[in-house]
């Protein structure tokens, strides 16, 4: 005979057997999660090396002289160079020095050999005001501050945000301390920002994945977006975001220019 004992009630190996799942998948989401912000923990990380390795590249090289060698020693003027105006105080400052101590021991024992930039674009020697919207990696990387991964990471955010409204955007995801030295320049003097290339959200239509694919949309307001969008058929105007719990004024604001509420 079966013990009844030890039988399990149906009911109770359901709800076992829906918590088992449950905590398979917020287990499943953490990794996920863990995932993805790891990689954008890289993506920064690769820029900064990026943006050290151009700044190498200016260094000036001073091997040791040999005397049975014809050589001739270049003089630093003969490089072009983009003057920051007000924006270089500091860095002239600082390159003044260098361009002082490579002189003085150039006179004892050394020459200064200049890097080969014959294969790089040239950079700008005048300021050209440039849209962020469509601005491509070529002109991007010949814009004093800029190297081929920030390049790569601009033209990348740009298509996560759907465009940029703001040039002062850069600064959310630009944060390694080379591209704050030069934010200031890049914003108000190489960027604009044309608002009628950006790609509207369709906020009507958009569903929670498609949502919270946007940086200024979290997992949560995406599903509260949706939620009132149910319960009232339509969202008609971005007023209606500050009947959200999740959405402070300012978020609305920084969100307002990307909305479609047709």
């Amino acid at each position: 005979m079966v013990d009844k004992s030890k039988h399990i009630p149906p009911h109770l190996r359901r709800s076992l057997l829906g918590l088992i799942i449950f905590l398979l998948v917020i287990s499943v989401a953490k990794f996920f999660v863990t995932m993805h912000q790891q990689e954008e923990r890289i993506d920064v990380l690769e820029a900064q090396v990026a943006q050290l390795l151009a700044d190498t590249t200016r260094l000036r090289i001073l091997p040791a002289f040999s005397p049975d060698r014809n050589t001739t020693q270049r003089s630093t003027s003969d490089k072009p160079y983009y003057h920051r105006k007000n924006y270089n105080t500091k860095r002239q400052g600082a390159s003044a020095e260098k361009q002082g101590s490579h002189q003085d021991s150039s006179r004892a024992a050394h020459r200064t050999v200049e890097t080969k930039a014959d294969d790089r674009p040239r950079k700008f020697t005048q300021a050209h005001l440039f849209d962020l919207n469509t601005i491509d990696s070529l002109n991007l990387i010949r814009i004093p501050g800029i190297a081929g991964r920030t390049a790569s990471v601009i033209i990348k955010n740009r298509q996560r945000y759907g465009g940029f409204y703001n040039p002062w955007q850069l600064q959310e995801f630009l944060t390694w301390d080379a591209a704050k030295d030069y934010m200031e320049e890049w914003c108000t003097v190489w960027f604009t920002a044309d608002v009628s290339r950006i790609r509207p959200i369709p906020i009507n239509a958009a569903t929670i994945s498609e949502l919270q694919r946007h940086p200024y949309i979290s997992h949560e307001q995406a599903v509260e977006i949706v939620r009132y969008r149910t319960r009232h058929k339509r969202m008609a105007t971005a007023g209606e975001l500050q009947q959200l719990t999740t959405f402070s004024d300012e978020q609305i604001q920084q969100l307002f220019p990307y909305l479609s509420f047709e």
